[in-house]
């Protein structure tokens, strides 16, 4: 409704704007909250039939109500940094980074999701955080993807940077897994059947802590140790480096101890490991500044998870803004909209 001033000259007319409703929406702004607090963990599809509402007009108030980026007047501290991708399109090398921060108290956002997972990309969003929460940010967690690591080192400094111990875990267990596999093979054609079948779950068994194994397990890793010295050796390697990162200590002391246990290696027969070693000597800086505030980006796989459901539940996502939006609403959503 459009009205008409008689106290000015010219009797100038304007529209009212009513608080209730947003510019052309069809409706109400207490509704569409409604609508964002049963889409959290949901789809526009289902909120859309079971609130008979149109899935455009969802789709267009998901827009008024959630920022497609960052807003960082909601933020006072990021505290720690995690930076991981995730792949858009299976199979087609099409990957999204995914950067997301975890404050003092424990509260867990995201504050960006990339195009790609350049160095170029990356950088330029980690140079766009505000001066006073560059300055509260103590951690920045990554793998060992050079785009992230000299990324996060050139904002924030190499002291900043912590490459997950999990991800060390996955290198050098992996060459490990595949020497299991050949002396299993091998074992298979050597041992009876009765003799073999005493090797069963021998994957999980190698992966436990020694003290987490059964009087049961023991006896078959003995087993294996005794038709297979190498695997013996090899694991005893590894088990070795798992109980240095398990181990609180002071970063200097960490470094004497990874730069002992890489010597060790090197002067024994063990090949396996040669590829891992030159990965962990290339990043052994960053890599040891876990043993700082044992800091790991174990809450960005989580979040990877949450992706992963996301995308199964709405049988994929079209766009990057789409992503960061409901990422937003799963994550924050109660808190904004709850009851």
């Amino acid at each position: 409704m459009r009205y008409e001033c008689k106290a000015c000259g010219d009797h100038p007319t304007t529209t009212e704007k009513y608080n209730r409703c947003s510019k052309n929406a069809k409706i109400t702004t207490a509704f569409e909250e409604y609508l964002m607090r049963y889409l959290i963990n949901s789809t526009v599809e289902d909120v859309s039939r079971k609130e008979s509402v149109s899935y455009k007009t969802i789709v267009r108030a998901v827009s008024r109500q959630v920022n497609s980026t960052v807003d960082w007047s909601q933020y006072t501290d990021l505290n720690t940094i995690g930076i991981d991708e995730i792949s858009n399109k299976k199979g087609h090398h099409d990957y999204l980074a995914i950067v997301s921060t975890k404050s003092k108290s424990g509260v867990l956002s995201v504050i960006a999701v990339l195009e790609d997972r350049t160095k170029v990309s990356v950088k330029q969003f980690l140079d766009s955080i505000p001066k006073a929460l560059k300055q509260t940010v103590r951690s920045v967690c990554t793998d060992m993807w050079d785009g992230y690591v000299y990324a996060a080192m050139e904002v924030f400094g190499k002291q900043v940077v912590v490459i997950d111990r999990f991800h060390i875990a996955k290198q050098y267990r992996a060459p490990l897994d595949t020497l299991r596999i050949k002396e299993m093979k091998r074992l298979k054609t050597e041992l009876s059947s009765e003799e073999y079948a005493r090797l069963k779950n021998m994957m999980w068994i190698l992966r436990k802590k020694h003290e987490c194994l059964s009087e049961v397990d023991k006896v078959s890793l003995e087993f294996l140790y005794q038709h297979s010295p190498e695997l013996k050796i090899a694991h005893s390697y590894a088990l070795k480096l798992t109980n240095i990162f398990n181990t609180h200590m002071k970063r200097k002391s960490a470094m004497g101890k990874i730069e002992r246990w890489i010597a060790a290696v090197e002067k024994s027969d063990v090949t396996i490991f040669k590829t891992f070693i030159s990965t962990l000597v290339k990043y052994k800086g960053k890599i040891a500044n876990y043993f700082k505030g044992r800091k790991n980006s174990g809450f960005v796989e989580g979040l990877n998870n949450k992706i992963k459901v996301i995308k199964r539940r709405c049988y994929g996502v079209s766009s990057v803004k789409s992503y960061f939006q409901r990422l937003w609403l799963d994550l924050n959503g109660y808190h904004k909209y709850g009851f």
